[in-house]
């Protein structure tokens, strides 16, 4: 074993013993640190000038930053020190031997070992500060997440198994990607294909469980209203009706471009430890495989920064968790964008991936400015412009934000209306029709009833009642 090799189990032995009760009263104070430190190495007598060192080193980063550390964090702090200690000394330099051997005590951190290894119990941490006050689930262990989801714990592990994060690499074909999803891709209308992650049915319910559970408890920022219970496409097309300008953005890959690394610190803000909140994180996101972003690639649907997000672990576009974990990953987007907004005498609102601002005539004017700010605090908060979907729309123009038109009030297109008016006829002519497909109807008359003139809500209703199920 290399001296590289003990420095580090050491640093991960000292790193549990320190993290062990170090929230209890006077539990991160340098001499509790260094008890449970000589309590690691076996001290008998009493503690090496060293050892004291590292436990005054830690309190005081504690200190100065609050006890924010986890293992790993701790651990590579001490093999830092331990590595400025752990020198050996120029037998030709006087002046340096005496100072670094007092430090020693006749035995460099290299001859020490781990004796007692000090677990911390599992258990889950104050959220951080500014987080609502919404009652968390207190659930520390993997075994008791999996009690909550109703999953046998082995299958919880499988689903959250290490293999989610791997990337698919042709020269080590055992290493697979674990198959929890079914790819769908359908055609958009601007061309193209799309991407949908449908997650398997045990995980989809898990995921289901963790959404109606905890995850739709916690408020999104009140911009945003697409996937939050009781906004929708017409309160946001609300927000912007009858504006002098409104002025439209999209942000680009919007589910992969929020990572692994920004869920994971979404569960570690509110206290879960670290084991918890990266079986968490695999549970909601997922890599997708090569030969889809090969077809993706054919189609052509996305550029290589696109399929490079897809290739790491993200959300994927189609779990119940996705939508909600996207919103509240984006509150500091919504949040800054928002005082933009009042900053140009405009508002805002945010519908999954379309950013809409609004607001007098002089907003348009001052257009070019506004899209600086935009994409800078967009790519400050980790997203990016899709720079071909911006639009500006005056009041002589059809200004229309997620298939409506919004010039006066909220309203369905006239060709959409017409279309639909056609589809309802040639039903009706066509006799009785199954079950689902009048369902389907059904469902499209309700959401455009939202948006139209009572007469037309009259003819549309009228129409569908002539179309008889089977």
């Amino acid at each position: 074993m290399t001296a590289l090799h003990r420095r580090l189990g050491l640093s991960i032995g000292l790193a549990h013993a320190m993290l062990a009760d170090h929230r209890r009263p006077g539990g991160s104070a340098a001499p509790a640190l260094l008890a449970r430190a000589c309590v690691c190495l076996g001290c008998e007598d009493a503690p090496p000038p060293w050892l004291a060192s590292l436990a005054q080193a830690v309190a005081l980063r504690w200190q100065r930053h609050g006890p924010i550390d986890t293992l790993d964090s701790l651990a590579q702090f001490l093999a830092g020190q331990l590595e400025c200690d752990d020198t050996e000394p120029d037998e030709d330099d006087d002046l340096a031997a005496p100072a670094i051997n007092d430090l020693w005590s006749d035995r460099p951190p290299s001859t020490w070992r781990v004796r007692h290894w000090l677990l911390r119990p599992a258990q889950t941490a104050q959220p951080a500060a500014g987080l609502p006050a919404v009652e968390r689930p207190d659930l520390p262990t993997e075994d008791a997440w999996a009690a909550w989801l109703g999953l046998d714990p082995q299958r919880l592990r499988w689903l959250s198994h290490p293999s989610v994060d791997w990337r698919e690499d042709h020269h080590r074909p055992h290493r697979r990607i674990a198959a929890h999803y079914r790819h769908v891709l359908l055609p958009k209308r601007s061309g193209g294909l799309r991407l949908l992650e449908v997650p398997r049915p045990d995980l989809r319910q898990a995921q289901r469980r963790l959404l109606d559970g905890w995850l739709s408890l916690v408020p999104a920022h009140e911009a945003a209203h697409g996937f939050v219970r009781g906004r929708n496409v017409h309160s946001f097309a609300q927000v912007h009706a009858g504006q002098a300008c409104v002025i439209r953005f999209d942000l680009q890959d919007f589910f992969p471009s929020l990572g692994a690394a920004r869920i994971q610190a979404f569960w570690s803000a509110w206290g879960y430890p670290e084991p918890v909140a990266r079986m968490l994180t695999r549970l909601c996101t997922t890599t997708t495989p090569a030969m889809v972003r090969e077809r993706l690639q054919e189609a052509p649907s996305m550029d290589a920064m696109s399929l490079k997000r897809l290739a790491r672990p993200h959300l994927p576009q189609g779990a119940p968790t996705s939508p909600a974990l996207a919103n509240l990953c984006a509150f500091g987007l919504d949040l800054r964008l928002d005082g933009l907004a009042r900053r140009f005498g405009a508002v805002y609102a945010r519908y999954a991936d379309d950013l809409v601002f609004s607001g007098p005539q002089s907003l348009y004017r001052e257009a070019r400015a506004l899209q600086a700010w935009v994409q800078a605090i967009a790519e400050d908060e980790g997203f990016a412009l899709n720079a071909a979907k911006q639009r500006q729309m005056r009041a002589h123009q059809q200004q229309r934000v997620t298939g409506l038109v919004i010039n006066e009030r909220p309203n369905l297109p006239r060709e959409d209306y017409d279309r639909l008016r056609a589809t309802l006829h040639r039903a009706a002519l066509s006799g009785p029709a199954d079950p689902a497909a009048r369902a389907r109807l059904q469902g499209q008359v309700a959401w455009a009833c939202q948006s139209l003139a009572p007469s037309r809500v009259a003819k549309l209703q009228a129409l569908l009642a002539r179309i008889a199920p089977t």
